[in-house]
């Protein structure tokens, strides 16, 4: 097995010990002497596979005293660079991703009024009234506007589509489309729209929103700036995973 494989074989180990003694975000692994005894490898291999985790999300490494390998949880944001990554190489343009969303975000949104809890149905209006409040200033409009939507996500109740939704919204972001303040306005209402019908399990009127809102999104984007539509998805322009 080659260097690199062996540094992978060592992750995936990292990561299945980690599941099985149900270590959680912000403890500590094995030190590193423990973790070369246990994985029955060099140092350099170890290093590489936590070098291979830091950059899943799944491990921070510390050093000096006390530090070490810290497990964290992956987030949706290092769904979004693998996504942007295949499909830079695959030179798959924004315009995909944006049909992609098209497709599936309807279905999702059916699925979010039909398992959405009163306490997801509350922190969506928390959030929705903290977009309206911030609506004039787009860089904290966008905070409270992608918050909202993680949250829709979350509803679903399916952990794959709470990783993925967000994740085909920030591929999209990566074009740097900013909306005026005008049409900020007009999705503050859209989005009250589908809160009311995911608040009442409305799955019929929900998909339609979402529906209506993808259709009119990309007809907006296609005309405006058609160019940043139609060039390849680059990793480069994502935000790197926190």
């Amino acid at each position: 097995m080659g260097k690199g494989k062996k540094g992978a074989r060592v992750a995936q180990e990292i990561v299945q010990t980690i599941y099985e003694e149900g270590l959680k975000p912000g403890d500590r692994y094995l030190s590193e002497a423990e973790a070369l005894v246990r994985h029955g490898v060099s140092r350099a291999t170890f290093r590489e596979a936590l070098r291979f985790l830091e950059f899943q999300g799944v491990v921070r490494v510390r050093a000096g005293p006390g530090g070490g390998a810290i497990v964290q949880k992956p987030q949706w944001s290092n769904l979004t660079s693998t996504f942007a990554l295949l499909l830079q190489f695959a030179d798959a343009p924004l315009s995909s991703v944006m049909a992609a969303r098209a497709m599936l975000e309807p279905s999702m949104a059916a699925l979010a009024a039909r398992n959405a809890t009163p306490p997801m149905i509350e922190r969506l209006r928390r959030d929705l009234d903290d977009a309206e409040r911030r609506v004039a200033d787009h860089a904290r409009f966008i905070v409270a506007y992608r918050a909202f939507w993680a949250g829709v996500a979350e509803a679903t109740g399916n952990a794959l589509m709470a990783m993925l939704w967000p994740s085909l919204r920030a591929l999209v972001d990566s074009g740097g489309f900013v909306p005026s303040e005008d049409y900020r306005r007009s999705l503050i209402g859209r989005m009250r729209d589908l809160l009311a019908a995911l608040a009442c399990q409305d799955e019929s009127a929900a998909s339609a929103l979402v529906s209506q809102l993808d259709q009119e999104f990309a007809t907006r984007l296609s005309e405006l700036y058609p160019e940043r539509v139609a060039r390849t998805v680059a990793w480069i322009d994502i935000e790197p995973p926190a």
